[in-house]
């Protein structure tokens, strides 16, 4: 590779990185928790309200208490689902716009009255589209960019990927050990960035182009589009007037648990128009198991939809997207190549910033960038456990609203940005945000502690999930004090002298 093309191909990598880093930061930190979302829901609702005996949960009881307290329940477009492990907690999408949590051991709904949102919801919509509609077209091309950005460093890297890969110069000058901090974690989760990236712009492209086309599609193509979704026709002489009723919504579980033992409930859907049909879905603990089954009115088996190879490899890439490939231990692997890409990507823009600070501190323009990467990057760890801190301390048994949680991160990230104008040196700012997060991620372990010795009591079925929910806790705290002191080992030698980007 000729200078010119090198040259050109550095400063993609990092115009292209930096932009990409800022945005999907955050997406990946909240990620990262949402590979234990069943356990974070848990640990929210962890602790009892009062000394009343634990009560036996499964999929009838909730339904049947929905089935009073949602007005309608049995006429309306609904989706129920859990973590199918203990049937505790569950989300119910009311139509297409109403979203509800519903305690199956306390018997309380939440959301009907004012928008609330359990925090792993709230991280989940952050994940995919920062809760905004334009959201997903803003990760999307993030996620382009990651992509681009990922295959020009191995370009850039190529001739001594194989003879350097392993070098690491921790006493070298400040030079090497940014980069070589920066290659080697990039290097080390290269593959799993080309996967995020490209499932990630596959997926959220997808939503917005297969909607309006699929709408067509199925307006010119009448019967034969819902044979293709996997979707059974109306049978001939079907029963229109029956309604559907608590006992025959529970007999369909009960049908269905029987049918296939070794699968456990994560979905329920109710489809009451034009005609009544019931869709249960199931997983196994096994990877790629996984049954859906139609019922109509009456509980009989309408339909079971076969497994096509374009639907595998679409539910392969949710496997891998997911962190289910490997069944439910692949969760820890894929959480700690979460934290190596964050690193990664924190890294490259703290690096960006230090080689240009010298020359560039007073211009208006890099103030403006140095706001934007500092805030994009390492406010995203400060705000996520901000978030988390101020959901253990004031959500005593019931969601925030979601407007709360919003605000919570939207001043946690404008916050961080802030100490850029405060500190006149990004190794400052960029410490003082890493230490606070590592602070804000250690309480919480300690929050859970102190309430367990004050006497407080958990249910019986959390405390595994509180086990391993705070043991990602203190690996995120480790996470921000590591880069914390790795930004103030390398910025206070890289401030002695301009570093050019360019190759010489």
């Amino acid at each position: 590779m000729d200078k010119k093309t090198l040259t050109r191909l550095t400063k993609q990598h990092s115009v292209l990185g930096a932009i990409s880093a800022c945005i999907l930061t955050i997406v990946f930190v909240c990620g990262s928790l949402l590979f234990f979302r069943g356990q974070l829901l848990n640990w929210q609702f962890a602790w009892q309200q009062d000394s009343q005996l634990e009560r036996a949960m499964s999929w009838q009881t909730a339904v049947t208490d929905l089935t009073e307290k949602v007005p309608d329940f049995v006429d309306k477009r609904i989706t129920l689902t859990t973590d199918p492990q203990h049937n505790h907690l569950f989300q119910i999408y009311v139509g297409h716009d109403d979203r509800l949590l519903y305690n199956n051991q306390t018997q309380q709904l939440f959301g009907q009255d004012s928008a609330q949102q359990a925090v792993s919801d709230f991280l989940y919509f952050w994940h995919i589209n920062f809760t905004t509609h334009i959201g997903t077209d803003i990760i999307a091309l993030a996620c382009i960019f990651l992509i681009m950005v990922t295959i020009s460093g191995i370009w850039i890297r190529w001739k001594d990927l194989l003879k350097k890969f392993h070098q690491y110069r921790a006493k070298g000058k400040s030079r090497d050990v940014f980069k070589d901090s920066h290659v080697l974690l990039g290097l080390g989760v290269m593959l799993f960035m080309l996967m995020y990236g490209w499932s990630s712009a596959y997926f959220n492209v997808g939503y917005e182009i297969n909607g309006p086309v699929y709408h067509e599609y199925a307006k010119k193509s009448g019967d034969s589009y819902w044979d293709e979704l996997g979707f059974p026709r109306k049978p001939e002489n079907y029963d229109m007037d029956t309604k559907l009723t608590a006992e025959r919504l529970n007999q369909v579980i009960s049908d269905y648990q029987q049918a296939y033992p070794e699968m456990r409930i994560a979905r329920f859907d109710i489809y009451p128009r034009p005609w009544v049909r019931l869709r249960v879905s199931g997983e196994s603990d096994r990877s790629f198991e996984f049954v859906t089954a139609f019922y109509d009115v009456h509980g009989n088996l309408l339909y079971e939809p076969q497994r096509k190879p374009l639907n595998d490899v679409y539910n392969i890439m949710v496997q891998l997207h997911e962190g289910h490939l490997l069944g439910k231990s692949s969760h820890l692997l894929y959480f700690v190549l979460s934290m190596m890409a964050i690193a990664a990507m924190l890294i490259g823009n703290l690096y960006w910033l230090a080689i240009r600070e010298p020359k560039r501190a007073g211009q208006t323009l890099f103030k403006l960038q140095r706001f934007c990467l500092e805030a994009g990057t390492c406010g995203a760890l400060f705000a996520v456990a901000l978030l988390l801190v101020c959901t253990r301390l004031f959500s005593q048994g019931e969601p925030l609203l979601v407007l709360t949680n919003q605000v919570i991160v939207i001043c946690s990230l404008l916050g961080c940005g802030a100490l850029t104008l405060y500190f006149s040196q990004a190794k400052d700012s960029a410490h003082a945000v890493l230490q606070g997060a590592g602070v804000l991620f250690l309480l919480l372990p300690l929050i859970d502690l102190i309430r367990f010795a004050s006497g407080h009591e958990l249910y019986s079925f959390v405390g595994r999930d509180m086990i391993t929910v705070n043991i990602a806790f203190i690996a995120l705290s480790g996470l921000s004090f590591g880069l914390a002191t790795v930004v103030v080992r390398v910025t206070d030698k890289v401030k002695k002298r301009s570093i050019e980007l360019e190759p010489a």
